[in-house]
């Protein structure tokens, strides 16, 4: 008559075979395989590093247009300084994680491309009001470019891509306020 129950051969066989599907499944977790192609983690970071960006250039543009109707209208700078401040956190919160540069040589220039220029500012209406109505509409424009990426966007990502769309809105809406103290006073 057999023996019932677990033996040393099945226990040191369902060990072995444990063993073996947990180094499977460590080697398939390393960042990058031997033969050069990219883990899906890799690339995930990649995809959200992209999404980061295109997000903070859309908000510096909307930052650049501050800029602009500010520099046209200074007296408007009451209501707006406090406007385009938050609209610059949000591009410093859009920023991917920065990376420590490597050292340069000692003897190395700074490329052409590296030396800060001017920044272009973008056209501004001829009146005062026509160019805050263009604000509040750039303002809705960056919500929603903000929301079309929460779809592709990772977690973490899509809940501040989420609170900078509701920023958005909610700066279009006291744009249009401005306004309408404006045109009843």
């Amino acid at each position: 008559m057999g023996r019932t129950g677990t033996t040393r051969r099945h226990a040191l066989r369902a060990a072995g075979a444990a063993t073996a599907t947990a180094a499977g499944l460590l080697t398939g977790c390393t960042p990058d395989s031997a033969d050069g192609r990219v883990s899906s983690g890799t690339k995930a970071a990649r995809a959200e590093s992209a999404l980061r960006l295109r997000s903070a250039d859309t908000s510096r543009e909307l930052l650049g247009r501050y800029d602009a109707v500010l520099n046209a209208y200074p007296d408007e700078s009451e209501a707006l300084a406090p406007l385009r401040a938050a609209v610059a956190r949000q591009v410093d919160a859009l920023a991917p994680p920065a990376r420590k540069p490597a050292s340069p040589a000692p003897s190395a220039r700074p490329s052409p491309s590296a030396t800060a220029r001017p920044p272009v500012l973008p056209a501004v209406a001829g009146d005062a009001e026509q160019a805050l109505k263009d604000l509040a509409a750039a303002e809705r424009r960056t919500a929603d470019a903000h929301t079309a990426t929460l779809m592709d966007a990772p977690p973490e990502l899509a809940r501040l891509l989420a609170s900078l769309a509701a920023a958005s809105a909610a700066h279009a809406y006291l744009l249009s306020e401005l306004l309408t103290e404006g045109s009843g006073s």
